[in-house]
């Protein structure tokens, strides 16, 4: 089979993956991705950018997360990028009616989030192999950045971090190709770059940390550096003019952001929330069992293992040297991010995992990568390394299929909330409902679909020694079993379960 057709094959399986189920609980009212629904709902209905008219009074306001503008105007607080991309999808949706919250909900998902998502990962695999030119290692890092990470959780919903993940990664993506003169059309790529690069910052204000780097890089390794960087500028001012003009028609200035004008008291501590570093926010952002990369995303490890081990071999430093370090430093500066900022910030509120390293995530999975290679010809490292990579995999798809909202004060919420809601038959919407499947059975196909490919792939299409793949597998089990271990929360999180199996949909049979 030519590696084209392999691809388009896998591509296919991953489609399954991503848009078998459909988390959605239309009463807990999503903070993050409601407002920026019914921003595109008021762009095309009342050609206007306030919300007002959808919120309804009383307290459901400070649920939300927006803005109150200087003009009294209700806004999102969040960059608009998302729900502009929408603007055609419903347009085009409107034109059949007047869809619900949920059919919107499930468009927009769907359209500007998880196809992005679906697309980014054969450029994302072609990537690592310029980190690791052994197809194993690429597999693993592969099904470690796919299933393993919060991109998993964050391709289901209507959320910019995934987004601008595949963004930043297709900026630095194009970096690479001009300075590895890899295309012939160095301009059109560097147009491009640049345009992705804005169309990031447009999505999603904090990809600025990722922009900077790889900008960096693009002057220092770029040929031809001037009409390059021409041309990148020239492709980020579609994007640039257009946030600048909302920030402007929104809030009275292109340099004001929905930030300077949250109704949550903690962003307006320090400078938007960053109030200067914390052990307990770095705590948070790397080991915290509900949220720390390091716990539920084990195999980041390997980040660690394939920056030493690109350093350390010349034939690597010649390869992807310098792209290793904008690896290297774009996670870093995320992680000094989020552990500048307040508690509550670290913790990201209903999420799961560091959601705002998500945008990072491709560069540690890419050094993993040269990681996974490092550890190829030994087999309990390799095993090891499967290991890491299939307990994140279990974790984030159990997190993503469940409830992708976990409760920013629930340690263990795994124990406390996924698996209690699949013992008890609370199961989301999916394709499984909809043939009149119930209970953990509706999520029967997904989950065989994820271990089977994930083996067929770590296993390489069965050529090498499938003990290794199931050992991994049974260590990855015990691991997860051993969260258990982890602290509980106590009568918070009987609570709280209360309350999502009372907002919960559909109900359980």
């Amino acid at each position: 089979m030519a590696p084209r057709q392999r691809w388009l094959r896998w591509l296919l399986v991953f489609a399954f993956i991503y848009l078998y189920s459909f988390p959605y609980f239309e009463k807990l009212w999503s903070a993050n991705e409601v407002p920026r629904v019914f921003l595109t709902q008021e762009i095309v209905d009342q050609h206007h950018l306030w919300i007002d008219a959808r919120i309804p009074g009383g307290g459901r306001i400070h649920s939300l997360d927006v803005a109150q503008a200087p003009n009294r105007h209700i806004y999102p607080d969040k960059a608009p990028g998302l729900s502009l991309l929408a603007v055609p999808i419903y347009a085009l949706a409107r034109l059949f009616g007047h869809p619900s919250l949920r059919v919107c909900t499930w468009l927009f998902r769907v359209f500007v989030v998880t196809l992005p998502a679906l697309v980014f990962l054969p450029f994302f695999l072609g990537m690592a192999r310029r980190f690791a030119p052994d197809e194993r290692a690429c597999r693993t890092a592969l099904v470690a950045y796919a299933l393993g990470s919060p991109a998993m959780v964050y391709s289901l919903l209507f959320m910019s971090h995934q987004l601008a993940a595949g963004c930043v990664g297709g900026t630095f993506l194009a970096a690479v190709a001009l300075a590895r003169r890899k295309t012939t059309r160095p301009f059109q790529v560097a147009l491009l770059a640049g345009f992705l690069a804005g169309a990031s910052v447009l999505v999603e204000y904090q990809s600025v940390l990722a922009v900077l780097v790889i900008a960096i890089y693009f002057v220092v390794r770029v040929p031809n550096r001037v009409r390059a960087l021409g041309a990148a500028l020239l492709g980020a001012l579609p994007p640039a003019v257009l946030l600048c003009t909302y920030h402007t028609l929104a809030f009275g200035s292109p340099l004001k952001t929905g930030y300077n004008f949250v109704l949550q008291n903690t962003m307006h501590a320090g400078f938007m929330g960053i109030v200067g570093p914390s052990a307990t926010c770095f705590w948070i952002a790397l080991f915290l069992p509900s949220t720390g990369l390091f716990t539920l995303a084990p195999w980041a490890l390997f980040a660690v293992v394939g920056a030493v081990a690109v350093a350390r071999d010349r034939e690597a430093r010649a390869r992807c040297g310098a792209e290793a370090i904008v690896c290297a430093v774009v996670p870093v500066l995320y992680i000094a991010f989020i552990g500048s900022t307040v508690p509550y910030q670290a913790h990201a509120g209903w999420s799961v995992g560091p959601r705002y390293m998500t945008a990072a995530l491709p560069f540690v999975a890419w050094l993993a990568a040269a990681g996974f290679r490092a550890v190829e010809g030994f087999s309990p490292t390799r095993v090891l390394g499967q290991t890491l990579v299939l307990c994140a995999a279990m974790v984030f798809v159990i997190a993503a299929t469940t409830y992708p909202y976990w409760p920013d004060r629930m340690l263990n919420p795994l124990y406390e909330l996924a698996f209690p809601l699949l013992k008890e038959g609370f199961v989301v919407h999916s394709l499984g409902t909809l043939i009149g499947l119930h209970g953990l059975l509706s999520l029967v196909p997904l989950y065989a679909v994820v271990l089977a490919a994930v083996f067929w792939l770590l296993s390489r299409g069965l050529r090498r020694p499938l003990w290794q793949t199931v050992l991994a597998y049974i260590l990855a089990a015990g691991l997860v079993a051993g969260q258990r271990a982890f602290p509980m929360t106590g009568p918070y999180a009987t609570g709280v379960r209360s309350f999502i199996m009372a907002t919960w949909e559909p109900p359980p049979k």
